[in-house]
């Protein structure tokens, strides 16, 4: 089983994107290069359809080989955690066909989308579908709305960022157990008006314990989605600090982004250090390193 959740990794967040940014001939055509978009794709094409799935139908045009419906509406999130061995084998199988060209991913992703609602949007034969980087299809949960403030970042200054974002987690600081959320902050989060998505993240978040740090990585994979839509969900957190995220740092254990900024050269750099080292974790000033393991013990 460890073996296929290898497999399984490494194909959605490392060779299927690798491939679509090369362009590789396995395909005509790359409609998507995200992770999430690759994980959303195959989890609709093998748990979406349950067991009328097989190996062979995935590459076959008909409308009985239609997705019945979004995975999420058949497993609980994180799918990684909740699916079979036989789904994962299917997962695997499925994503190698994709990359070795056996199975239409430009299909494939036309499934998905009508089990979603959602129209695939084309311009001269296949375009890129609009809006597809905005949307979290994996999560299939809402994302921070366009109007939401972005970031204050400059390339020039966050040369690490996107390895931050998507480095090998490290190990867990599994003996530590996860942190208790007060029910007057749960209901809080949960009648605010954020959108679904932030909810989720922010009440993920209070389970990092007090003194402990974790990565934008280990929640996103909690939660089964990206990095990135993690770190935009963080990025205006109305219920700092009670809300603790400053306890997630990037994933090569460097200090991240704190209310909009990153790195050592951030605007809250300093402030992110002081409610870290309050709480005991061990940081660097200079370099923003962060001495602690990561805690990765979501429930």
């Amino acid at each position: 089983m460890a073996t296929l959740v290898d497999a399984w990794r490494t194909l959605y967040t490392i060779t299927l994107p690798n491939l679509a940014k090369l362009k590789s001939s396995a395909q005509t055509h790359w409609p998507v290069q995200a992770d999430h978009c690759f994980a959303r794709i195959i989890l609709d094409s093998v748990i979406g359809r349950g067991e009328e799935y097989t190996e062979t139908s995935s590459s076959v045009t008909s409308t009985e080989n239609r997705i019945a419906t979004p995975w999420t509406e058949r497993l609980k999130s994180p799918a990684i955690k909740n699916m079979t061995e036989a789904e994962l084998s299917r997962c695997v199988t499925l994503g190698e066909a994709i990359a070795g060209g056996k199975a239409n991913l430009v299909e494939l992703d036309e499934r998905s989308l009508a089990a979603r609602g959602k129209a695939f949007k084309t311009s001269k034969g296949h375009g890129k579908r609009k809006g597809d980087a905005k949307i979290d299809d994996t999560a299939a949960l809402s994302q921070p709305s366009s109007s939401e403030p972005k970031p204050k970042l400059r390339r020039r200054d966050q040369p690490d960022i996107r390895a931050a974002f998507g480095a090998p987690p490290k190990p867990s600081a599994s003996s530590v157990p996860s942190a208790s959320i007060d029910s007057d902050l749960r209901d809080l989060i949960e009648t605010s008006e954020i959108t679904a998505f932030r909810k989720r993240v922010l009440l993920a978040l209070c389970q990092v314990p007090k003194g402990q740090v974790s990565t934008y990585l280990a929640l996103s994979e909690y939660l089964n989605s990206a990095p990135r839509a993690v770190g935009n969900a963080l990025r205006n957190n109305p219920f700092a600090p009670r809300v603790p995220c400053h306890r997630i740092v990037a994933a090569n254990k460097t200090i991240g982004g704190f209310n909009g900024s990153w790195g050592v050269k951030g605007e809250y750099f300093n402030n992110k250090v002081t409610l870290l080292k309050e709480e005991g974790v061990r940081v660097n000033e200079k370099d923003g390193r962060i001495g602690n393991t990561v805690w990765t013990g979501f429930e």
